[in-house]
């Protein structure tokens, strides 16, 4: 589907240290978008399909903001070697954060077939397109759990998610997912979230795997908390530490 679009500029981190503004090509009108998809999918008799197709991809949420500063304070060495995954990845500007920092590998992955018009669009645009050690993956990560981790492909030293606690089961497929990223070599995943409903019910699910996590908040907005974002360290052995600590 064709869309409007628009160009967003996107600021990262804070000076002193990293920090630098993204451009970002996001949907002009979300909420028209949503409506321009369902009455297509609706005069071609699938509307059952907007759950799959919505184009919530399209814009730069919140918890992707906080992702990213999340990253953005941490010291250069930190990212050096480093092997990212990041799943239901949008217009992965964590990713593109991580690249920025000199991350050796970051692989993004969504199910939406118009992501990767955007995301090249976008790393083109922030003098990325050509990095080598950046792929992207259409892949489901919740029945795709050997593309990602197995083999060579399966580098990953930290699994990336912003705003995938959408839905009950959400919480124990990301849960599942991670202990599947841990047991082959992932040492550590950070998640965010603005504090859907179900965020409780995943650190019970991590809980339940043998997870633990640490919940920290992100101001997004200096002046209005109720952007505020929760970021969940997830590790095994609580060897994790926020903004920067290693």
């Amino acid at each position: 589907m064709r869309y409007d679009t628009r160009i967003e500029k996107v600021r990262v981190g804070s000076s002193p240290g990293f920090h630098r503004e993204f451009e970002v090509e996001v949907i002009a009108d979300f909420n028209r978008a949503i409506d321009d998809m369902f009455a297509e999918l609706r005069s071609r008799g699938e509307q059952d399909l907007l759950a799959e197709l919505c184009p919530y991809f399209g814009a730069v949420w919140d918890s992707a903001r906080a992702l990213s500063n999340v990253l953005a304070v941490k010291p250069d060495a930190y990212f050096r070697g480093m092997g990212f995954l990041e799943i239901g990845c949008g217009l992965a500007i964590p990713s593109m954060v991580a690249l920025t920092r000199g991350a050796a590998r970051v692989t993004a992955t969504d199910m939406h077939p118009d992501v990767p018009d955007f995301l090249r669009r976008n790393l083109k645009a922030n003098a990325l397109g050509d990095h080598p050690g950046f792929r992207y993956q259409a892949v489901d990560w919740r029945r795709d759990k050997d593309v990602l981790l197995g083999g060579e492909a399966g580098m990953i030293d930290c699994v990336l998610a912003s705003d995938v606690l959408y839905d009950r089961g959400q919480a124990d497929a990301v849960a599942g997912f991670l202990r599947e990223a841990f047991a082959r070599g992932t040492a550590q995943a950070i998640v965010t979230d603005p504090g859907r409903p179900y965020l409780q019910e995943f650190v019970s699910a991590c809980a339940r795997q043998g997870l633990k996590v640490v919940v920290e908040i992100e101001q997004v907005d200096p002046v209005d908390r109720r952007r505020d974002v929760f970021v969940l360290w997830v590790d095994k052995e609580r060897i994790l530490r926020p903004s920067g600590s290693e």
